[in-house]
């Protein structure tokens, strides 16, 4: 179990660190990543995983505040295909917890021009009201995400297209310079043995 929890730590850390392709948040630009100053950015990201057909997949969400900036709350908007890959909940993270934010989740189902399935996860997070916090959401793992592939899914890779926008504690300003950086699943061959199975099977 111990084992199982320490690989995961080491694989969320890798996802957080490893390049991915920045998304446009809703107050923010998009961009490549080399030109993201990272003092002046605050960066919100989502690790990508891999999993097989029928089992949970864990989708950790990372929060880096600017230098200086203290953040009261933040929305992240997560749209993928849901036709074999279903959102189950949504944990805190040790920031979270240590910070006492509030987060929640909400799922919305619906249909693209296509008609395929689609899924609109709305993500909040946020300082208690009461008392006034003094500091904002501490940077860290702010929570993560637990979905499961259908038996039947064929191998694919599934893009967790995410904008976000976010308020500067306090003032309720909207945060300017807020970057994120979208993830992915990939739906490994049946019978495949992803790196975080024994996360899957001891939780």
């Amino acid at each position: 179990m111990r084992q199982c929890k320490a690989l995961l730590a080491v694989t969320m850390l890798m996802a957080w660190l490893a390049p991915r392709s920045p998304a446009q948040g809703e107050s923010g630009t998009a961009g490549q990543e080399s030109e993201i100053a990272p003092q002046r950015t605050t960066r919100i990201t989502l690790g990508s995983t891999a999993a097989t057909p029928g089992t949970a997949v864990v989708v950790p969400i990372y929060f880096t505040p600017a230098e200086g900036v203290q953040v009261e709350s933040l929305e992240l908007v997560v749209d993928f295909i849901s036709a074999n890959l279903k959102f189950n909940r949504l944990d805190p993270g040790m920031a979270a917890e240590i910070g006492k934010v509030q987060v929640n989740a909400e799922v919305k189902q619906g249909k693209n021009e296509r008609g395929v399935e689609t899924s609109t996860l709305t993500i909040t997070a946020a300082m208690p009201a009461s008392p006034p916090p003094e500091k904002g959401i501490p940077p860290g793992l702010l929570g993560y995400l637990t979905m499961r592939l259908d038996g039947d899914a064929r191998s694919a890779s599934i893009t967790l297209r995410t904008t976000a926008k976010a308020s500067e504690l306090k003032t309720n300003n909207p945060i300017q310079n807020l970057q994120v950086f979208e993830s992915r699943v990939d739906v490994l061959e049946a019978g495949s043995q992803p790196m975080l199975a024994c996360f899957f099977f001891t939780h």
